[in-house]
């Protein structure tokens, strides 16, 4: 008999819909790739940051012209982050569905704390009942058998 179990997550809920950090940067990797190919005597651009361009991505891929592909110019932003944005609403109805959202972290410390005191009776009843068999079988069996 298969059932479901109460703590699985929703089949739409996956860490797919969940990272944004990759569309993010990608749409900051094009802007910056943008910016570079605009101030190319400028060094960086007054970019600063660790993160390097995408491998294989040069300014003239990543349309840094206005109208070309990929769309790097500050007015097609917001067009740019819409998806991003839906994800992340997505996203967050998605997580304030699953079961127990809405208790406090007082309140999920609490139970924790009374599952690991319910696991350690359960444990030491296991121990006991471990102790007994041992006793158990180093007195040898007492069956009668006809």
């Amino acid at each position: 008999m298969a059932s479901t179990n109460p703590l699985a997550l929703p089949p739409t809920l996956s860490p797919d819909s969940l990272d944004t950090l990759t569309e993010l940067t990608g749409i900051l990797g094009r802007f910056r790739a943008a910016i570079q190919a605009s101030n190319p005597s400028s060094g960086t651009g007054g970019i600063t940051g660790a993160t390097p361009l995408p491998s294989g991505a040069t300014p003239s891929h990543l349309g840094a012209s206005p109208g070309g592909p990929g769309g790097a110019t500050l007015r097609e932003l917001s067009a740019q982050t819409d998806a991003l944005k839906h994800k992340i609403q997505r996203a967050r109805a998605q997580t304030k569905a699953l079961p127990d959202m809405e208790r406090d972290i007082e309140e999920q410390e609490a139970e924790i704390k009374e599952l690991e005191a319910k696991i350690g009776l359960q444990r030491q009843v296991l121990e006991g009942l471990r102790e007994r068999g041992m006793k158990f079988g180093t007195e040898g069996e007492k069956m009668d058998t006809d």
